[in-house]
């Protein structure tokens, strides 16, 4: 019982981590889809088409977490190296000054500012300026990150051991994936 409560703390951890490491990556795509969010013009066939579409890839991703969630209990040393892996993840991003948290409460401060109708369009534009920096720096650290070969190591070992393990504990994992990936390339 308390293996499962170990393993329930961590995948909320390992969540909360993602989640985090995540969001600004979100934030930007916000930002830069925002103007077209309004701008659809599918027809009523293709917006009930892309509609199944995504109803099926959360079927899947359903199908997929249960699956995952089944082969790490059965699997511990899966959590394991999945914590070695954050615990050098985070080791990097500390080393290289990934700070997802700044950035977010930037832009997020900058994008208020910019909203703000007495301001002149110089200064708009040196907020502009501002978060594209600030934007850069990000990317540049994430850059860092992912050129890490032994992060990268470390990260693929794990992708490899988890697909072997989920499927042996279902054998339509690799069946599912494929139809996953092949349904987002149809909605990209």
């Amino acid at each position: 019982m308390n293996n499962i409560s170990t393993q329930t703390l961590h995948q909320s951890a390992s969540k909360h981590w993602f989640i985090k490491m995540s969001l600004p990556l979100l934030f930007i795509t916000a930002m830069v889809l925002a103007p077209f969010a309004n701008a659809s013009a599918i027809s009523a066939d293709a917006s009930r088409e892309q509609r199944d579409t995504v109803n099926r890839i959360n079927a899947i991703q359903r199908d997929l977490t249960s699956i995952r969630q089944q082969t790490l209990q059965a699997n511990p040393e899966l959590i394991t190296q999945s914590k070695e892996l954050e615990a050098k993840f985070e080791q990097k991003a500390k080393e290289v000054g990934y700070e997802p948290d700044e950035f977010i409460n930037k832009a997020q401060e900058i994008q208020e500012q910019v909203k703000d109708s007495s301001l002149t369009e110089k200064e708009r534009s040196e907020l502009i300026k501002e978060f594209t920096a600030a934007k850069q720096k990000m990317a540049e650290q994430r850059q860092a990150i992912i050129a890490d070969k032994e992060l990268m190591t470390m990260q693929e070992q794990l992708q490899q051991d988890m697909m072997m393990a989920m499927q042996e504990q279902d054998p339509n994992t690799e069946k599912l994936v494929d139809e996953l990936n092949r349904l987002i390339r149809t909605i990209q």
